[in-house]
């Protein structure tokens, strides 16, 4: 009877196994599926990788965060959320500090930004930009940027829109306070070269007719010649006409 029993409890155990193993490897695949692709962080020593992000976006500059807001769906819509739900301590979420927070109505990141240094944008020093990032958790999205820190900002926006976007990807990094060198490094590698002039695409060849470059001395003469010649035909058709008339 115990022996029965142990046989059809382990009969048991085999079959629940079964059951949830291929639900708990389903579930971990779509956890994954789920998670945000990662990317490098950018160098911003690597003058290549830095033209390379900077052509992907419309301004880059650097500036310090001045303010940040959360805003959050509400009603089908947005709207600013309580100040009491971000967090205090000026931490960021995603690749630039702590987890985001727990309010899940959170759509976006609102950043107030005084521009420092411009190297490709219209913005001059001393202007303040809004600033847009996702929460990290969703796709392409940096997160909530630290307060009073300075970034390199990799941004874009379109005509009309009262903000810029900073991507996950796109090359904003937190850079402290910006060095001399790297801003001279930074301003090297993204100087657009706009009035350099660029030789023009022809090359000089032989008539086709194979005239030599230097016109030879018949050449010369010929148009002279001619000239003569009419004179000398005038002068003999004047004196034909005189010598009827006498």
């Amino acid at each position: 009877m115990i022996a029965a029993l142990r046989t059809t409890l382990a009969t048991v155990l085999v079959v629940l196994g079964c059951w949830f193993a291929p639900t708990a490897t389903t579930t971990a695949t779509a956890t994954a599926a789920s998670t945000p692709a990662e990317c490098d962080p950018l160098d911003l020593d690597n003058p290549t990788a830095v033209r390379e992000h900077a052509d992907a976006v419309t301004d880059v500059f650097a500036g310090k965060v001045s303010d940040v807001e959360p805003r959050t769906s509400v009603g089908g819509g947005e709207g600013k959320a309580n100040q009491g739900d971000e967090p205090s301590d000026g931490s960021s979420d995603g690749p630039t500090g702590a987890p985001d927070t727990p309010d899940r109505r959170i759509t976006r990141w609102q950043h107030t930004v005084v521009v420092d240094i411009p190297f490709r944008s219209e913005l001059q020093p001393g202007n303040r930009v809004l600033v847009v990032t996702e929460p990290s958790g969703e796709p392409g999205g940096l997160g909530r940027l630290d307060v009073k820190a300075t970034y390199v900002f990799f941004v874009s926006g379109e005509q009309g829109m009262n903000h810029l976007i900073a991507e996950t990807c796109g090359g904003t990094t937190k850079v402290g306070a910006l060095s001399a060198e790297q801003r001279d490094r930074l301003a090297e590698a993204l100087d657009e070269q706009t009035t350099e002039e660029t030789a023009p695409d022809y090359s000089l060849s032989p008539p086709d007719d194979g005239a030599r470059s230097n016109p030879s001395l018949g050449r010369l003469a010929a148009p002279g010649a001619a000239l003569a010649l009419i004179g000398v035909l005038g002068l003999l058709l004047l004196a034909r006409i005189n010598s009827r008339r006498a």
